[in-house]
């Protein structure tokens, strides 16, 4: 594994624990409906990103990456959900299964040739779907409608990690 792909799995797992905390923090003043949100948006996100990088990964061996990125998706939208309710776990659950089966199914299907850029891209739709997320547990526990500097930081900050990332060399 190259310390690119490390650093890919690391910052995943950092991010999604994160946003997993955060609900967990913050249960009391989040709605059921954001709650549902939050699980679904962070198992789907994280079952597709990991599904991508494990095709591409375990080339030819569709059942062992199917079955790991859905394990890890469903896992992800599980711990979301559970803060909130029943209802969330459920929604956290499937989504994390559908976005492993189809991150998986990309991953498989990607010419050596864009493999590398599959994952990038990936990888910066799972930071900016996290940094969304945060921003909306930010909303709910603060009720408070001025977040632009918030907004503003974050945005820079995701500039910053996309020009970083960039130059850390090929992931495969």
């Amino acid at each position: 594994m190259t310390l690119p792909l490390f650093i890919t799995f690391f910052i995943i797992f950092i991010l999604s624990l994160a946003v997993i905390i955060l609900t967990i923090y913050n249960r009391n003043s989040i709605s059921k409906m954001t709650g549902m949100m939050i699980a679904m948006a962070t198992g789907m996100i994280v079952g597709l990103t990991v599904g991508v990088i494990l095709g591409i990964f375990l080339t030819g061996d569709l059942y062992s990456s199917t079955v790991l990125s859905i394990i890890i998706g469903v896992t992800a939208g599980f711990l979301a959900g559970l803060p909130i309710s029943l209802l969330a776990v459920l929604d956290g659950t499937l989504s994390g299964i559908m976005g492993g089966m189809m991150g998986a199914m990309l991953g498989l299907m990607a010419t050596p040739e864009f493999q590398d850029s599959l994952i990038r891209m990936m990888f910066m739709l799972f930071i900016a779907i996290v940094l969304i997320l945060f921003q909306l547990i930010r909303q709910e526990s603060l009720n408070k409608s001025s977040n632009q500097p918030f907004i503003v930081l974050c945005l820079f900050a995701f500039l910053l990690f996309i020009i970083v990332y960039n130059q850390l060399g090929p992931i495969i």
